[in-house]
C-alpha cells in the first residue's frame, strides 16, 4: 500500500516525532525545576579559582529560602511530606517496641504524645486528621485497641 515509504524513513520520522514530543513534555512539566536547580547552584568558576559561598546566603536563610549546611552547601527547606514520613517511621518503631515489651496503655500514650509533640508544625497542618487516623489504625493493628482517632487527637495537646 505505501510502497514509496521505506522502513528506515518511517523509523527516522517516528524517532524525530518522539524526540520532539518528549522534549515538549520535559520542558512543560520540568522547566521550573530545571531553572530552579540551575539558579540555586553555585555560579560557574574557572578551574583555578576557589568556590566561595554566596555573599547573600545569610539573607536567603533569613527569608526562609533554605539553610546552609555545616559544609556551606545550600539546602532546600524540608516539606510537610518529609516531616510526615519521619513521624510515620517513628510511630511505627514506637508501636513495635511497645508491642514487643507488652507496654501498658499509659506508656503507649505517653510515647506517642512525645513523638507527636516533636512536630509542632504538623499540629497546625491540614494533614492532622489523616495523621490521627494513621496513629489509631496502626495502634489497633499492633493490638492497642484503646487507641482511636479521638484519643489520637488529644495527643497533640501540650502537657
Amino acid at each position: 500500500m505505501f510502497t514509496e515509504i521505506t522502513w528506515a524513513a518511517y523509523l527516522r520520522v517516528t524517532a524525530a516525532a518522539l524526540f520532539i514530543y518528549y522534549s515538549i513534555l520535559l520542558l512543560k512539566f520540568y522547566f521550573p525545576q530545571i531553572r530552579a536547580a540551575a539558579g540555586a547552584g553555585a555560579p560557574f568558576h574557572s578551574m583555578g579559582s576557589p568556590i566561595q559561598a554566596e555573599p547573600n546566603a545569610t539573607s536567603a536563610i533569613m527569608e526562609g529560602g533554605g539553610n546552609l549546611t555545616p559544609t556551606g552547601e545550600f539546602q532546600q527547606p524540608v516539606t510537610d511530606y518529609e516531616i510526615i514520613e519521619e513521624l510515620v517511621d517513628r510511630v511505627k518503631k514506637n508501636l513495635i517496641e511497645a508491642f514487643e515489651s507488652k507496654a501498658d496503655q499509659q506508656t503507649v500514650t505517653n510515647g506517642l504524645k512525645a513523638i507527636v509533640n516533636d512536630y509542632p508544625v504538623l499540629g497546625q497542618s491540614t494533614f492532622r486528621p489523616s495523621i490521627n487516623e494513621f496513629i489509631a489504625t496502626e495502634s489497633q493493628q499492633h493490638g492497642f485497641t484503646f487507641m482511636n482517632e479521638t484519643l489520637a487527637e488529644t495527643l497533640w495537646q501540650k502537657a
